[in-house]
This record gives C-alpha cells, structure tokens and sequence, in this order.
C-alpha cells in the first residue's frame, strides 16, 4: 500500500505506518529540525526510513498532483503546537 505521510515530525506514526505495510511515497514536514532528525536516521541506515523522501516544506504548498490514482492512504498527525511551543518556551524560562 502507497501513503503519504503529513505533519511527520520525526517520524513516529510514520515508522509505525511504515512497520504496518506502508511504502511512504513522500513524508512532508515543515519543521527543519524533525527533517534533519528523519534525514540523520536515513544516514544512519535505520531500514523503515531509509527510502523515504522528505519533503520540508508546507503541505498547503504540496503538488499532491503528482500522486493522482496511485495513493492508498493519507496518513498524518495534526500539528500539535500548543504542546510543542508549551515544551520549547518552558525551557527558555
């Protein structure tokens, strides 16, 4: 089964999906730091990742086009700010 993978993070419920029998035809995510999580686990061979291709970008500003007719599922966790932001700032204080 063919999915693409949004709001990835680095790459949680996309690895589950992934260990389930999905083949992530893209994973998108907007965060550089989650990206730079994903893209060090392909370096370092973690085999669920490795073929992945992360998109960093906005999904709004996806071309989901691309895809037409070959996409099984869309799988993806929701943004989460308030508790991503809420860890980040409490740090700072």
């Amino acid at each position: 089964m063919k999915s693409l993978e949004l709001f990835v993070g680095a790459g949680g419920l996309a690895l589950g999906t992934a260990r389930a029998g999905m083949r992530h035809e893209a994973a998108i995510e907007w965060n550089r730091n989650a990206c730079a999580t994903l893209r060090r686990n392909q370096a370092e061979g973690v085999a669920k990742v490795r073929n992945w291709r992360i998109v960093e970008g906005d999904v709004r500003d996806y071309d989901f086009a691309q895809h037409h007719g070959e996409i099984d599922f869309v799988v993806g966790g929701p943004p989460c700010q308030p508790f991503s932001l809420g860890g980040r700032l409490a740090n700072q204080v």
